[in-house]
């Protein structure tokens, strides 16, 4: 998130990308007590839920974000009370003190810096307009990242657990889903992914160090999950082609971490960098032999309750949009822990 050009100068925007529609499971049969009564036959509530199973599950993980928000604020606020207590000082000076007087403010480098690297998305306003803006929300930003840093050492200098259960799904890993890591390892990591979506991206750096600091002690699985934009199919295509020829991780993240339009050319560009056949490429990139497939784990998606990208499932915990890599260790160092 720190590429990003501070709110204050930029729209906000959610940290994941919305599909419009999501898939829900087909209803069975499976007995329960009745919701509805036809005539002599019967609708039963394990049919509804059947019907609605992506939903409620959404929704459980909603209730369950909502509740861990309000309790990170309230540990937060009781151990910056009791760090207030033990120096005598009220909380609003202790957090000037650790937090507001040891942030500087952003040098001109910085403001000059910032207003470059997002000039193209400004709608043409000058720097003279906007510094005074960016300077302020450099700021506040730096100011945000200091109050967490400052919250999460006194959590490390207070034994604090956390005893809110998170909900947890049976995500279903095919055995054709791309993978890399140990297929015994205790935590599997499964990312449901747009190559269109910006905030896949984005969420790419925090997976390239989850990846490099659980080396050998986590499997990541790779599923695709279509937002209807126009270029994620023949992405999605382009990926398993390179897989074909045993590239799919360096084309996977290629398409996450280079800019390129994603055309026809650009991803024939890219096969060329790796060194794959190009010929082999583009013969396999205009079948649809791959389509059902990546339809199929779109559907799958829908059914767990995925509706935008990214959505992780760290051993059924879900873990939504591009998230730090702080949230990635706290979830899979539990889960690790728990595994022995």
């Amino acid at each position: 998130m720190r590429s990003m050009l501070p709110t204050v100068v930029l729209a906000a925007a959610a940290v994941g990308c919305a599909r419009t529609q999501a898939q829900a499971p087909a209803a069975d049969a499976a007995g329960s007590r009745p919701a509805a009564q036809i005539g002599g036959t019967r609708i039963t509530l394990d049919e509804v839920d059947k019907r609605v199973a992506g939903t409620l599950a959404r929704i459980d993980f909603e209730k369950y974000e909502a509740r861990r928000r309000a309790l990170d604020d309230m540990v937060s606020e009781r151990l910056i009370d009791e760090a207030a207590r033990a120096k005598g000082v009220t909380r609003e000076a202790l957090l000037k003190a650790e937090v507001d007087d040891k942030v500087p403010p952003p040098t001109d480098q910085d403001v000059r810096a910032t207003y470059e690297k997002h000039k193209a998305q400004l709608g043409g306003m000058t720097f003279e307009q906007l510094q005074d803006r960016i300077r302020r929300s450099l700021h506040d930003q730096a100011i945000a990242e200091r109050a967490a840093l400052y919250r999460l050492g006194l959590k490390k200098d207070t034994q604090v657990t956390i005893l809110l259960e998170a909900p947890r799904t049976q995500v279903e890993v095919p055995a054709q889903a791309p993978s890399q890591g140990p297929a015994d390892a205790k935590v599997t990591i499964v990312e449901f992914l747009d190559y269109q979506c910006p905030y896949c991206h984005r969420a790419q750096e925090a997976v390239d160090e989850v990846l490099k600091q659980y080396q050998g002690r986590v499997r990541f699985v790779h599923r695709d999950y279509m937002l209807g934009k126009p270029r994620s199919l023949p992405a999605a295509r382009a990926a398993r082609c390179a897989g074909e020829q045993g590239k799919f991780w360096e084309y996977h993240r290629g398409l996450l971490v280079e800019a390129g339009d994603l055309s026809d050319a650009d991803l024939l560009r890219r096969a060329g960098a790796l060194g794959l056949d190009g010929s082999k490429f583009t013969a396999c990139a205009a079948t649809d032999r791959f389509d059902a497939d990546i339809h199929g784990a779109t559907e799958a998606g829908g059914e767990l309750g995925v509706s935008g990208t990214p959505t992780f499932f760290i051993n059924g915990r879900r873990l939504v949009g591009a998230r730090p890599v702080r949230d990635f260790q706290e979830i899979i160092d539990a889960e690790l822990r728990s595994r022995g």
